[in-house]
C-alpha cells in the first residue's frame, strides 16, 4: 500500500513535471524575442530578422500568431517580418497597428534562379534613384509603380551576390486598418515585363529602417 502511494506520488510529480516543461516551452515558443539577426517559425509563421549595424530585437505575440513587435536603434539597415517559406501566389492580409522610424514595410521576398529581391511597398517610399521605370500595375485598389535596379555584390540569402531587384511602389496605406495584396497580380506584371520570378523562397510582411534609424513597428499578417 505504501510502495503503491509511492509510485503513484512518483508518478504524478513526473508527469506535472513533464505538463510544466511542456507548457513553458509552448509559451517560450509563442512569446520569443529574436535578437539582431535569425530565421526560424513561430506560431505556423515563418519569420526572419536582418540587422546590419546598431541593434534590433523582433517578439512575437502569444495572442496573435501573425503579429510581431520590430524594436530598432541606430540602425545601417534592418528587415524583420513575419510571413510564409517558400512564398508566392497568395493574398496577405495585414495590419501595421502602430509605426515609427521605418522607411518601408513591403511584401518582401526573394526567388531563387534567378536569385531576385522582391519589394511590395505598403507604407513609406523605396529609394528609387538608381532604379528603372518600367511602368505601373494596379491591384487592390491601388497603383503600383514599378522599377528594377540591379545589385551588385550585396548581401542576399545565398551570400555576396549580384541580382536583380523588383520594386512595386504605394505606400499609402495607414495604421490601424485591414488591408489585403494580391501578390499574383505583382508577380505576373513582372512577368509580362520580362522581369522572371523563380523558386520561391521565404515571403514576409517586411519593416525596413536603414540610415541610422530608430524606430517601432507593430504589426500582424495572416
Amino acid at each position: 500500500m505504501h510502495l503503491k502511494r509511492f509510485l503513484t506520488s512518483r508518478l504524478s510529480r513526473l508527469l506535472l513535471g513533464a505538463l510544466a516543461v511542456a507548457t513553458c516551452a509552448a509559451v517560450s515558443a509563442q512569446a520569443q524575442t529574436v535578437y539582431n539577426n535569425g530565421t526560424g517559425y513561430n506560431q505556423g509563421y515563418y519569420y526572419s530578422l536582418y540587422t546590419s549595424g546598431g541593434s534590433s530585437n523582433m517578439s512575437f505575440s502569444s495572442q496573435y500568431a501573425g503579429n510581431y513587435a520590430l524594436s530598432f536603434s541606430n540602425v545601417n539597415d534592418v528587415v524583420g517580418g513575419k510571413g510564409w517559406n517558400p512564398g508566392g501566389y497568395m493574398t496577405v492580409g495585414y495590419n501595421v497597428g502602430y509605426a515609427s522610424g521605418y522607411n518601408t514595410i513591403s511584401v518582401y521576398g526573394w526567388t531563387t534562379n534567378p536569385l531576385v529581391e522582391y519589394y511590395i511597398t505598403e507604407m513609406g517610399q523605396l529609394y528609387t534613384g538608381n532604379a528603372t521605370y518600367k511602368g505601373s500595375v494596379y491591384s487592390d485598389g491601388h497603383n503600383y509603380s514599378t522599377y528594377e535596379h540591379q545589385q551588385v555584390n550585396q548581401p542576399s540569402i545565398i551570400g555576396t551576390a549580384t541580382f536583380e531587384q523588383y520594386l512595386d511602389q504605394w505606400g499609402g496605406a495607414n495604421t490601424g486598418s485591414n488591408h489585403s495584396v494580391t501578390t499574383g497580380n505583382h508577380f505576373n506584371h513582372w512577368n509580362s515585363l520580362g522581369m522572371k520570378m523563380g523558386s520561391f523562397n521565404y515571403m514576409i510582411l517586411g519593416t525596413e529602417a536603414y540610415g541610422g534609424r530608430s524606430g517601432y513597428v507593430n504589426a500582424t499578417v495572416w
